[in-house]
């Protein structure tokens, strides 16, 4: 196999054998196992699920656990189950059902109230099965017409799910069928999001309005060329319209809720109602993404208040927001005072109090894995997971709502992500350190192991947490510098190290973290591989990284690959402050905004990077979707020259060394396009590059051989022009 021959050439270069081979490494199981996700509380017990798979591979089945035990027990086995209707057209096809993605498993469930059952959908049907695995799961349906979102009553004798883009409810002990709702596009708009309320009497619906534009992709893989269409907007396009309504349980007439006052074309977040089932708060953001509202809604007249107002004249914080046990306040973070902080207020809007203060953050997003966000729980606390022990560690807290009483529940160091059960007398943790992955804790029970049992013989490289100044403005940057063996103890005045800095995407992510694993997973490994042959690999967090307030977080406005660039070449800088690094032989790569980073690097600083690795690069932001886009740069319209000057494209005219272009052709977040159309530009200019284009793959590479691919040939590429 081509691959295979490549990867043994790079293999045959390696300066000693003290990792494994790329593609061991990236074969599944994975050493370093697969982590549990979506854990979720009962609302009324002590029980606790979440997807996991404990070989190692992708595949996600669901399981539970008795928080009183910590016994774990397995719910599901779905991978082997089979059903001609679950046939993809991949799976029909005669040529592409010999490159079949391995299959990810559940990706969502829910629990009762009770904790007895959890229901979830798998391949468009419906299933429930009892938490203690007291028996096999239940498969309701077996439609053609897919279900999805699935929601226990409060009682949990009904289950509800959308079929057709209608609710419909299912009474699980008489198998009644109820369709709840009859929205139409034109009238109401199509249903986006619902949920019960407390009482168990009527659905609060979330329904957005307007026409999402229909994106073709290509499949070149199979007998004959395909192109279904997907929605998904470009940077160009105006938000669509949303709108609430509250529904009778048993249906009739829906009663729509007054509009924000901002409009109906906006940024909406979820829907949360109080625990009395009498108010409704809706954080949104106004269409220029400038203006957040905290709409607390009267469930009874459909009347509004703005119960908490933030502006930013750059684009504004989202908020996570939610109740106070007893309806009568709300809380949600904001960055008002510059930082990310817990704030409560009553249901009227009067009373409001700062709950936390200080520069660190209360948020939800770490790389490649997200905390839950704050929440008040029964026991009068809230709970939350902050940056107070600094911005590359994640602690777990909880504060009364009058702001006393603050106590660190997390005990060791790390990233922790905690979620406390609804009485607040459990707390879950995710935890991760520099030499351990995630893993779930309940207390001081470990419920999960899922590094395998030879992830400790590897020699995985030391670390070293640095900071440094951006090139521009001279403001801190933290970063993270990956060691090769014997960094610490040969000078090599004679054989400087050759080096790779590392871009990490997403622009609003963080990398520097104490997490073995840090952004991704499956990118920080192949960093380690790289520091096992001999190169010192930088990481940083750069303008527009999360965790660091909200002058960074919005440091990148009307400008991206400005400031943010001016921090990569502050890593430039002081990896030549070392004095052991050899500066003709640095590379740069990453993935997504990674790669529109290593694109701008290579354009607009030629000759600093002897080679880039671009993968899965935005080149043109007029090309992304809306939401992301606008909320840095504006409208194309309004705002040509910011888009310009945030191009990669409008610069490749200045490539002078080695770039390589990867990117998958059925990747719906960056579309291939901006890879063709950077590449055709490369072309005309008569500039020399490398290109590589995987056929089935989306964004995120998947396939075990479309990564020791990827990797082995990225991993070739340097040492062809870094050595």
């Amino acid at each position: 196999m081509r691959w295979l021959t490549l990867l043994f050439a790079v293999t045959a270069l390696q300066a000693q054998d003290s990792m494994w081979p790329l593609e061991r490494l990236y074969t599944r199981p994975f050493v370093w196992g697969t982590r549990p996700d979506e854990l979720t509380w009962a609302r009324g017990a002590p029980t606790a699920c979440f997807l996991w798979n404990e070989e190692g591979n992708r595949f996600l089945d669901l399981y539970c656990v008795a928080a009183s035990s910590g016994k774990r027990t397995r719910l599901t086995h779905l991978e082997s189950m089979k059903d001609e209707y679950w046939l993809s057209n991949d799976a029909k096809d005669s040529r592409r059902k010999n490159y079949l993605m391995p299959e990810p498993g559940l990706s969502s469930f829910t629990l009762s109230d009770d904790g007895s059952r959890a229901a979830f959908v798998y391949k468009g049907d419906l299933f429930t099965v009892p938490t203690d695995a007291s028996a096999p799961p239940f498969r309701w349906t077996r439609t053609k017409a897919p279900e999805s979102a699935a929601r226990f009553s409060p009682s949990g004798n009904t289950l509800a799910t959308l079929r057709g883009g209608q609710i419909h409810t299912l009474d699980l002990t008489t198998g009644q069928l109820w369709q709840v709702t009859d929205f139409t596009p034109a009238a109401e708009g199509a249903i986006a999001y619902y949920s019960w309320s407390p009482d168990g009497a009527r659905f609060l619906v979330m329904a957005s309005k307007g026409t999402t534009r229909q994106q073709p992709l290509p499949n070149y893989s199979g007998q004959f060329v395909t192109a279904p269409s997907f929605p998904r907007s470009v940077a160009a396009d105006e938000p669509l319209e949303f709108a609430l309504y509250l529904v009778d349980a048993t249906g009739g007439t829906p009663r729509a809720m007054k509009a924000p006052p901002s409009g109906r074309k906006l940024d909406p977040g979820l829907p949360v109602w109080s625990p009395d089932s009498r108010r409704i708060l809706w954080p949104v953001i106004s269409a220029d993404h400038k203006k957040q509202d905290i709409l607390v809604y009267d469930a009874g007249t459909g009347e509004a208040i703005a119960a908490a107002h933030d502006e930013d004249e750059r684009w504004v914080f989202a908020s996570a927001a939610g109740w106070s046990p007893d309806s009568r306040r709300i809380f949600f973070n904001s960055e008002r005072d510059g930082f990310a902080h817990l704030y409560t207020v009553g249901h009227d809007g009067k009373d409001l109090r700062q709950i936390t203060s200080g520069k660190w953050e209360t948020k939800s997003e770490v790389t490649g894995f997200t905390c839950a966000d704050p929440h008040w729980r029964d026991d009068g606390y809230l709970y939350f997971n902050s940056t107070e022990a600094g911005t590359a560690q994640r602690q777990f807290y909880r504060i009364r709502g009058d702001g006393a009483g603050k106590e660190r529940l997390s005990p060791e160091g790390g990233v922790n992500c905690g979620l406390a059960s609804f009485d607040g007398a459990q707390h879950a943790l995710m935890r991760a350190t520099n030499t351990q992955p995630f893993d779930l804790w309940i207390g001081s029970r470990r419920i999960t192991q899922s590094p395998r049992p030879e992830f400790s013989s590897i020699p995985w490289p030391q670390m070293r947490y640095v900071s440094f100044p951006s090139r521009g403005d001279r403001a801190p940057v933290a970063g993270k510098l990956m060691l090769p063996p014997g960094y610490n103890t040969q000078a090599r005045p004679d054989k400087p190290w050759p080096a790779v800095v590392y871009i990490h995407g997403a622009g609003i992510a963080t990398s520097i973290l104490e997490q073995w694993g840090s952004y991704q997973e499956l990118r920080w490994v192949f960093n380690a591989w790289l520091a096992s042959q001999g190169f010192a690999v930088l990481d940083l967090d750069y303008r527009g990284s999360t965790g660091y307030g909200r002058d960074w977080r919005t440091g990148v406005y009307l400008h991206m690959g400005g400031k943010d660039l001016d921090d990569v070449l502050g890593g430039v800088d002081y990896l030549a402050s070392l004095g052991n690094i050899d500066m003709r032989r640095v590379g740069i790569w990453g993935v997504s905004y990674g790669g529109f980073m290593t694109d701008m690097a290579m354009f607009l600083a030629p000759g600093v990077f002897r080679a880039g690795a671009s993968w899965a690069a935005v080149n043109d932001w007029e090309n992304y979707n809306a939401g992301y886009t606008q909320e840095r740069l504006n409208t194309p319209q309004s705002n040509p020259e910011a888009y310009r000057r945030s191009s990669p494209i409008t610069f490749s005219h200045n490539l002078r060394n080695p770039l390589l272009i990867i990117h998958g052709m059925v990747d719906s977040n960056v579309l291939f396009q901006d890879a063709v159309q950077l590449t055709e530009k490369l072309i005309h200019e008569g500039k020399s590059f490398e290109h590589f284009y995987y056929p089935e793959e989306d964004h995120g590479f998947v396939r075990d051989e479309t990564l020791r691919d990827a990797f082995g040939r990225t991993a070739a590429f340097f040492d062809r022009h870094l050595r």
